[in-house]
């Protein structure tokens, strides 16, 4: 198993190269971002592993409301390899509007791939709803009104942790799903210049964070965006899993973000801008619902 999470590492590695200066960009300028508005605990620890200590961040309501907050939890990108919970900065305008708006943002760290391997980095995002939920009442949380939101491998993740939630699925209100990965064996057996060693990861490996591969009833309403000039993660991905929901009767919308290519880069801010704020609409409607 170590020697095949080798292989995926050097892989994923293969097709990210490219994005790692593009990422320092993104962390620098999430720093530049940082709200220190409200009330925020910072690095609040979910976990303890033998070499990792795991941290989440809790930004609370920009609002008095005596009721427990419904929650945001936000799932950082960066190829499963990189990236960190200070990501959700860049997303400042939509943080601050979801906090003036009475919800409790989360933004969460988790193991990568390079790490500890694919099952840890699963089980992390798993075991930080679990520590919120334990915790609801110290942070005065509503844990039964939760949405989950990723951008990459983010998004990715927020759709794993989504789907995985089981008996508590019926908490959740929505996933956002921004060009994440959804076949995962298809992006590595599909892979332009795939070295001949990438046959050698199995599929159920692969599998456990494709979830297009593991989609259960009784989801809530999901909402895809996708750039068509993507080639980090073709729009197939997005594709797919738009009309497997469909056929599996969840309530889905599917926004196809014209000349953006991966991360929306070549995007110009105007539409850019435009497109945040369909996301957040989204997002506000389905909290205001409850």
């Amino acid at each position: 198993m170590k020697f095949f999470l080798i292989i995926l590492i050097l892989l994923f590695s293969a097709c990210t190269v490219k994005n790692t200066e593009h990422m320092d960009e993104l962390t620098q300028k999430a720093l530049q971002l940082e709200t220190h508005e409200g009330t925020i605990h910072k690095d609040v620890l979910y976990k303890s592993t033998l070499l990792h200590n795991l941290h989440l961040d809790i930004y609370e309501p920009l609002t008095n409301n005596s009721k427990p907050a419904p929650v945001y939890v936000y799932i950082h990108g960066g190829s499963w390899l990189r990236g960190d919970k200070n990501l959700v900065n860049l997303y400042d305008k939509t943080i601050e509007a979801l906090r003036k708006s009475g919800v409790a943002v989360v933004s969460i760290d988790y193991r990568f791939v390079s790490q500890s391997g694919v099952d840890a980095m699963v089980e992390d995002c798993a075991d930080a709803i679990t520590f919120l939920r334990a915790n609801e009442k110290k942070y005065h949380l509503d844990m039964k009104h939760l949405g989950l939101h990723g951008h990459s491998a983010g998004a990715n993740l927020a759709l794993v942790t989504g789907f995985g939630l089981k008996r508590h699925l019926s908490d959740l209100l929505f996933i956002v799903d921004e060009y994440g990965p959804t076949d995962v064996v298809k992006l590595m057996r599909e892979k332009e210049n795939a070295p001949w060693w990438s046959s050698l990861i199995p599929d159920s490996t692969l599998e456990e964070i494709s979830p297009l591969r593991q989609i259960p009833s009784g989801l809530p309403s999901i909402y895809i965006a996708h750039g068509d000039k993507d080639k980090t993660v073709p729009i197939v991905h997005s594709e797919l899993l738009y009309k497997a929901l469909q056929a599996n009767h969840t309530e889905v919308s599917f926004t196809i973000v014209s000349g953006a290519k991966h991360g929306y880069r070549g995007l110009a801010k105007e539409p850019l801008v435009k497109h945040r704020q369909e996301v957040l609409n989204f997002m506000l409607k389905k909290f205001e619902a409850q």
